[in-house]
């Protein structure tokens, strides 16, 4: 990831890059400029500000000031290993190209803290005073039309795979950018969630294209040497879209989950011959979690105070090393990809109509009581609880596909006696459900869910507040009644 800052470059290297100049130290302590300005008006207001204000007593723009050779043994920093890198403050070359303009106001309002590996930094100047500089940067160094990007996949497919080329199997990023409260596992560069809050997309992906094109000399490796991939596998073996997927998983910020190999000494959870039950504090769940881990690599959490499936995601189980080293304190989240929650609240409620709002009180408060779970004969756990007069066995099963493994969720009832309202279930609640060509809903664009039920009324979907449900009206047979459900992801 980008160490310093740079300014928009041609994709080629050229007399505006120049490691030294007279009046500078440091390689890439100097540049021409990127062109001709995108305004005039613009560019001298950034040209007399920065004198004004002496910016250029740390910072370099085209070629101009930068660190003076009497004074370049005062910047310091903590980690020697990154050389000018890790202590001459970045150039000013292009950074209107480079930083999106929240984070350029956040700077000159507040200063700049996210290298804390460098000792010098920078005043805070407000608003007030070079506020101007937000639009001036933007106007004169953005010249550059968009990368054209178009991923078709899902975007919780497009975000595993930037967490993938993030982690140690891949481009390892973690070698050298810590990541929130996570230390890198070698130099301290910036940190990973810092990228997608201050810079531009675009410029993102061309520099992760070409770092040395922008910054020569720069520790920052070619992840994607001449534009191809070292991954074809990913993304179709597309650069430009394997750079995007790094960025929509940045997006994520603190809910992204951590890249593999970050975490030392890890106690990984594999199910191999049967399933892995996991009973602990689980992240998006209430203390009484339940994970299961299968061997189909098709996992869930079941909510045993809600008596709600609330997470499903594939491939790697949990890390019990939080939980099984010292006092176990914390909430650990789930390992794999693709991770999907489910609404919470309780599965099933009478309604008078179908305006009638879904229940909210706690199903403890509405009758609802865990029975435990009983085990199938491939050791597969069968949720068991009850409400009122009847009695449910919620069974998920994973299922093998070509591609990732789906789960195939039968809800089995069964009352002892007359039941008064409508029964309904609640399949999903999301901002947006949309019902497919072949009868699938798609769940907020990530999870599709098929529904079989014999006979009866069809699913509906209502809209309450903000949010859409699909509900499923339960249909008694001799005082039984069966609802299966297909997850895809």
């Amino acid at each position: 990831m980008p160490v310093s800052g740079v300014g928009q470059g041609s994709g080629r290297r050229d007399s505006r890059f120049s490691p030294l100049h007279a009046a500078t130290t440091g390689p890439g302590a100097g540049r021409e400029g990127p062109g001709p300005p995108g305004g005039a008006a613009n560019a001298a207001r950034i040209e007399g500000t920065t004198e004004a204000f002496n910016c250029l007593a740390c910072h370099s723009r085209n070629k101009r000031g930068g660190v003076e050779r009497p004074r370049n043994a005062l910047f310091a920093t903590t980690i020697k290993e990154m050389g000018d890198e890790g202590r001459i403050p970045p150039l000013l070359d292009g950074v209107g190209d480079k930083l999106n303009d929240n984070w350029i106001k956040h700077v000159l309002d507040n200063g700049a803290n996210d290298r804390p590996y460098m000792l010098t930094r920078m005043p805070k100047f407000g608003t007030a005073n070079v506020g101007h500089l937000v639009k001036d940067f933007a106007t004169a160094d953005r010249t550059r039309k968009p990368v054209p990007l178009a991923i078709t996949d899902r975007i919780h497919r497009v975000r595993s795979a930037g967490r993938f080329l993030s982690g140690d199997k891949a481009l390892a990023c973690i070698k050298c950018h810590f990541f929130g409260g996570h230390k890198a596992t070698g130099i301290q560069s910036l940190g990973l969630l810092t990228m997608t809050r201050r810079l531009r997309k675009d410029w993102f992906v061309r520099y992760m294209l070409d770092p040395q094109a922008y910054r020569p000399g720069t520790r920052m490796p070619a992840g994607w040497p001449r534009g191809q991939t070292l991954l074809p596998d990913v993304l179709d073996g597309e650069a430009k879209h394997q750079i995007a997927s790094v960025w929509e998983y940045l997006l994520d910020g603190g809910k992204a989950g951590l890249p593999r190999g970050l975490i030392r000494n890890p106690i990984e959870l594999e199910p191999r011959d049967e399933p892995i039950i996991y009973r602990n504090f689980i992240t998006g769940v209430s203390p009484r979690g339940i994970a299961v881990g299968y061997p189909e690599k098709a996992n869930l959490a079941f909510d045993a105070d809600q008596l709600a499936l609330r997470l499903i995601w594939h491939n790697a189980f949990i890390d019990a090393a939080k939980h099984w080293n010292g006092r176990g304190q914390g909430f650990q989240p789930p390992l794999g990809d693709h991770l999907v929650t489910l609404p919470g609240g309780v599965p099933f409620a009478s309604l008078e109509t179908l305006e009638t709002n879904w229940p909210t009180d706690a199903a403890r408060k509405q009758g609802y009581r865990f029975r435990g779970y009983r085990i199938d004969k491939k050791r597969r756990p069968v949720f068991r609880y009850r409400f009122g007069n009847i009695q449910v066995e919620d069974d998920p099963q994973p299922v093998k596909t070509d591609k990732d493994p789906k789960l195939v969720r039968s809800l089995k009832l069964e009352r002892a006696g007359a039941v008064g309202k409508p029964l309904w279930y609640r399949a999903a609640a999301s901002p947006t459900i949309v019902k497919q060509k072949d009868g699938t809903f798609l769940v907020g664009k990530i999870l599709n869910i098929s529904i079989q039920q014999d006979g009866g009324n069809p699913p509906t979907l209502r809209k309450r507040g903000n949010q859409w449900e699909l509900l499923v009206p339960v249909r008694w047979k001799d005082n039984t009644a069966t609802i299966v459900h297909t997850y895809t992801w």
